[in-house]
């Protein structure tokens, strides 16, 4: 299986979402691998992997290597790391014949030797994006509990129903994700509860499972470790592994 996590603002989690996720399922032994999409290089960083020399992603994309040849392995997991060169791609693809499957068509070769493969995509509703959801079999939509949650939204799902429409009609919504979650703010559950009315009418799966704050999660990026393995017991990688049961990546209680 294929997911990407994609938010139109930054500042959602999209990146420690994306890596938990994977990182989740590699420790329950499935095989996993996370592709960096964004030019800035977060993944890549808190991987160990932003020191690339062979063009990352950007060359997976353009098809200039194959995707076995630039996976780095590094103690966080398995990554293809970012370039930035990444941010030359709306120009470079421009007018080229099927110019949004080209990472989809890049994966091929690799997507069954992976239990899973994620995508961590940068902000907003560029070719990157694209190039992503078009790739994926299912997304993941990270949102706070804030006054610009419901635009962002907005903004993602219509981006997602273009794809739908135009280039990859299989893609599913596996759920819209409530991040650094404070369930002591009154402000939070209000905005909660008002994510929850609106995903409902507009037909979309809000997960269940909250992703609460903790410093653990930083701790971890700083010191380029698996979450699971720097702090399980930490509420945010208790969080994300209830979620991955939750939207069915693992069984309960496996």
């Amino acid at each position: 299986m294929i997911l990407t996590v994609a938010a139109q603002k930054g500042g959602v989690s999209k990146t420690t979402t994306a890596a938990a996720i994977s990182q989740a399922l590699a420790v329950k032994g499935k095989k996993t691998l996370l592709i960096d999409t964004d030019a800035q290089g977060s993944a890549s960083l808190i991987y160990g992997a932003d020191n690339e020399e062979t063009g990352g992603t950007y060359s997976l994309i353009m098809g200039t290597a194959k995707a076995e040849d630039l996976i780095k392995t590094t103690e966080a997991g398995s990554i293809i790391p970012a370039s930035p060169l990444l941010s030359r791609l709306d120009i470079e693809l421009n007018n080229k014949p099927g110019r949004d499957s080209f990472l989809k068509a890049a994966l091929e070769p690799i997507k069954g030797k992976y239990d899973l493969i994620t995508i961590d995509t940068p902000p907003g509703l560029g070719t990157e994006l694209v190039q992503a959801l078009t790739a994926a079999d299912v997304v993941i939509i990270p949102l706070l509990c804030d006054s610009q949650a419901l635009q962002g939204l907005h903004q993602i799902t219509e981006t997602i129903d273009e794809v739908k429409k135009y280039c990859n009609p299989e893609l599913q919504i596996a759920a819209v994700l409530l991040t650094q979650f404070n369930p002591r703010a009154t402000l939070t559950r209000q905005y909660e509860a008002l994510i929850a009315e609106h995903c409902e009418i507009m037909g979309l799966p809000l997960a269940k499972t909250r992703i609460r704050r903790a410093i653990a999660i930083d701790e971890a990026h700083a010191c380029r470790a698996n979450l699971y393995l720097y702090n399980a017991d930490c509420n945010p990688a208790i969080d994300y592994m209830t979620l991955c049961e939750e939207i069915g990546l693992l069984k309960k209680g496996r």
